[in-house]
């Protein structure tokens, strides 16, 4: 079996790695390796350069969706031809793993690198007026990518939930802007709220935004959103437990989210009675939709603290 070439990042929001671990966990399952811990992308260009021997080496990102494409992007532009790439979960957003049914912790994840089967997947190159790169996931322009970009700048107290609350934060300011894209076949120039093209299945920590894409048929979903803020909420919610409130995103609608509910019901039905022009129209907790007297009930309740 080839020596794997492994690239942790040390900037991925997950479960912090030591070299020592890294080296341990590879060892006890057999797996020959070199470990690297990078904090810049550049030094994944300096790894690649020094380790280009594909017929000696395999190679494997721990990390999230920008560890896995920063190594393939790299492998690729160096000339690579069909690397063989594993990946293991480090990040709070592992989608790219999802699509493959991999487990999200990586002592169980491990054991797909074992063997020599491998799955011959597409990737995609995008080119901007700046650079050129490749990616094997998803690609977001606007809304979505200022939600990712807002993510990787939040604390780290905030790891498991950046992404809804970006999603949150981002929306409210959130307005379409002037988009432009080209494919072979297409092209579109207008104002647009979102531009997604999926190579992939999942975004954002799960959601299951093109659940049509396929890795193996040399096709990319190109999704364009000219939608308003109550629409991408629809989309957004749509497969999570809280779809239940999609009937009430009609005119201009706020959402509040906390893990204390009933803090918050008791601020909101406080700042409601002295301003008129907000109203309460419903509420979730502990899995069931909440009516208005419902939240009203709630309010009165002692905090969860």
């Amino acid at each position: 079996m080839k020596e794997y070439v492994v690239v942790y990042n040390l900037n991925s929001r997950g479960k912090k790695l030591t070299e020592s671990y890294l080296t341990t966990l590879f060892e006890k399952h057999n797996l020959k390796s070199k470990i690297f811990m990078t904090s810049d992308v550049s030094e994944v260009d300096q790894i690649i350069e020094q380790h280009k021997d594909s017929k000696k080496y395999s190679y494997c990102a721990i990390g999230g969706d920008g560890t896995i494409n920063s190594l393939i992007d790299s492998l690729l532009r160096k000339g690579l031809d069909r690397p063989i790439v594993g990946c293991l979960p480090s990040g709070s957003g592992s989608d790219f793993l999802r699509t493959f049914a991999i487990p999200q912790n990586i002592e169980t994840a491990i054991e797909h690198l074992k063997g020599d089967s491998t799955y011959l997947i597409d990737t995609a190159i995008v080119s901007t007026s700046e650079k050129e790169r490749h990616f094997v996931n998803i690609l977001n322009f606007g809304f979505l990518a200022d939600t990712v970009e807002m993510s990787e700048k939040l604390p780290k107290i905030f790891r498991r939930f950046r992404y809804p609350i970006s999603f949150w934060l981002k929306l409210l300011p959130a307005r379409s802007g002037m988009m432009s894209i080209k494919t072979h076949n297409y092209e579109f120039n207008a104002d647009a709220f979102v531009i997604t093209v999926c190579n992939g299945q999942f975004f954002g920590g799960g959601w299951n935004i093109s659940p049509k894409s396929s890795l193996q048929d040399g096709l990319l979903n190109i999704q364009i959103f000219k939608v308003t803020k109550n629409r991408i909420t629809k989309i957004a919610i749509k497969e999570t437990p809280v779809k239940d409130l999609e009937k009430y995103f009609t005119g201009p609608t706020a959402a509040a989210i906390s893990s204390d509910p009933i803090s918050t019901a008791k601020i909101l039905t406080k700042f409601a009675k002295s301003h008129d022009k907000l109203k309460i129209v419903a509420g979730f907790m502990d899995g069931k939709v909440l009516d208005q007297k419902e939240v009203a009930i709630i309010a009165t309740l002692p905090s969860l603290e």
